[in-house]
């Protein structure tokens, strides 16, 4: 311990009558349980960071999107994942049908937006969500 963080230390002591708390651990069962949302949001962010071109944009898409996944899933999202999967299956199902395999990208991508905003929307007319 260096000489800093015994001053350190010890005028926490005198000023506060204790030592300072030590910090928490990280919990590791809620990151196994918000895995599904890191992967959903995640595996977006790979694809959004594969279309800017490059290693980096990918890498860092795909770590932004697990973090947004972690906290939406965190929050209650579940419902609202599921029906972006759902969303994303049915999309590109039906672009294939369609289009063809050309246009299976923007199908399921235009699924999964329809399948969150079909998602909100549920849970804003369910009664007693204000």
């Amino acid at each position: 311990m260096s000489r800093f963080q015994e001053k350190l230390e010890l005028t926490h002591f005198v000023i506060f009558g204790s030592l300072p708390n030590m910090p928490t651990p990280i919990n590791l069962k809620l990151m196994k349980v918000s895995l599904p949302g890191m992967a959903v949001t995640g595996i977006t962010g790979a694809v959004i960071g594969a279309i800017m071109g490059g290693w980096l944009p990918i890498i860092g898409m795909a770590l932004l999107g697990a973090l947004i996944g972690n906290i939406v899933w965190v929050m209650g999202g579940q419902r609202f994942f599921l029906f972006i999967v759902i969303g994303v299956f049915l999309g590109a199902g039906l672009a294939i049908l369609i289009g063809g395999l050309d246009a299976a990208l923007l199908g399921a991508g235009a699924g999964g937006a329809i399948g969150g905003f079909v998602a909100v929307n549920m849970s804003m007319l369910k009664p007693g969500a204000f």
